[in-house]
């Protein structure tokens, strides 16, 4: 009966050590946590960026085919707008027409807001 008090004396000590391994040990795998979050938001791209880029593609894809049309026309113009199509990459974009000629073409792709996110002209 007398080892039950040493034998419990010894099991706190050692439970205790390992509690307070684990604490560090967790303290430390959270301080990872913490400074990985702050390089993620360090390294993430600013608000809009993807919009912006989206948008920049659809003006890029939309100048293409725009002047891809009056290479090929006999006349050497580009389209009316009842004849164009817009390219995939302009699905879900607002396309603002700010003119379009014959020989000349301006446009903006505008956010839903409508602040100009892109735009492209040609022609002139």
């Amino acid at each position: 009966m007398t080892l039950l008090p040493a034998l419990s004396a010894c099991q706190d000590t050692q439970a205790r050590a390992q509690n307070e391994a684990l604490t560090r040990r967790v303290a430390a795998l959270e301080a990872q946590v913490r400074a990985l979050k702050t390089a993620q938001a360090q390294d993430a791209p600013p608000a809009g960026f993807e919009a912006k880029v989206s948008a920049q593609n659809c003006a890029n894809d939309l100048a293409r085919v725009l002047e891809t049309y009056r290479e090929n026309s006999i006349d050497r113009r580009y389209p009316q707008a009842a004849q164009l199509s817009l390219p995939d990459t302009c699905n879900g974009q607002r396309v603002n027409w700010v003119a379009l000629s014959a020989h000349a073409f301006t446009f903006t792709v505008n956010d839903p807001g409508g602040q100009e996110l892109a735009r492209q002209s040609g022609g002139g």
